[in-house]
Formats: C-alpha cells, structure tokens, sequence
C-alpha cells in the first residue's frame, strides 16, 4: 500500500490512539505489527525533515529555526531556489508499506471515534 505523508500520519494517530485499550488478542497484534512498520516511515521522514532544516534554515542562538511568520523559516543565503525545489521534493513523500488489514469480524464490535475509523479506513476490511 503507498502512502502519502498526511495518510501515514493519519492512520498512526489512529493506531496510536488505541494502544492503551483492551482489545482482542488478534487485534492487538495487527494493530501492534502496523503501528511498528508506520513509526518506521514515520520516523524516516521526520529524519528527512530534520537533514532539509539543517541543510537551508537559519538558527538562533538556541538551535531553533528563525521564524519569519506563520509556517515560513528564514532560508540561508543563496539557498533559497534549491530550498524550493528540495521542499516540493520532500512534499512529495510517499511510503510503500505492507499492512494487515483489519478484519471487519474483529472490530464490530469495538467502539471507535469518527476519527479513529477515518483514520483507519485504508486498512479496514469490510469483507472480513
């Protein structure tokens, strides 16, 4: 399954936020063994992230980017065109991950938020 940035980060927040609840023994495992393989490309990307700050943006004096407004970081000198070009890159990120679906026999009768489901739709199967 590919995924993009905002569904990986979707679909963990999901998982993650039933890691707390008692669940099935089965379900617990897909959801463990899927949280495990998303955390990696979580963390991948959030390592890419790190490397394009260090590479184009200014610091302060206590190692946090210089902001210049909302959501916009002060670009280092004569970086700026490879910066954009480096940023759509990294926009551009996706994820080839194999994970197990949950079957719909095992999680009917569990209560999830709308948020949960939405964030879980990809590997709900409604079939099982």
């Amino acid at each position: 399954m590919t995924l993009t940035f905002v569904q990986l980060q979707d679909m963990l927040t999901a998982l993650d936020s039933l890691k707390d609840q008692k669940l099935p023994f089965k379900l617990s495992l897909l959801i463990a063994k899927n949280t495990s393989l998303l955390q990696k490309e979580f963390e991948f990307y959030v390592g890419q992230e790190r490397e394009f700050a260090l590479k184009y943006l200014e610091f302060d004096e206590n190692g946090q980017p210089i902001s210049e407004g909302e959501g916009m970081f002060k670009i280092k000198d004569g970086l700026q065109k490879e910066c954009m070009e480096a940023r759509e890159e990294l926009n551009k990120f996706t994820c080839d991950v194999e994970l197990r679906k949950l079957p719909m026999s095992l999680i009917e009768n569990i209560d999830f938020t709308p948020e949960q489901v939405a964030g879980l739709e990809l590997i709900i199967d409604e079939e099982g």
